[in-house]
């Protein structure tokens, strides 16, 4: 199983917590730029 999560880049740290698609990981990705001000990228985490 597998989800996604936004890290912000410059810190490396996790933004928001699990994200079920990739359509609202990109809407919230979008929406945390504009409020940070810093890049923020997605990346799919798997459960062990």
């Amino acid at each position: 199983m597998s989800r996604l999560v936004l890290i912000d880049t410059a810190t490396g740290r996790r933004v928001r917590h699990r994200i079920r698609s990739m359509k609202q990981a990109l809407k919230q990705q979008e929406w945390y730029e504009a409020v940070l001000g810093r890049r923020v990228r997605i990346e799919k985490v798997f459960e062990r």
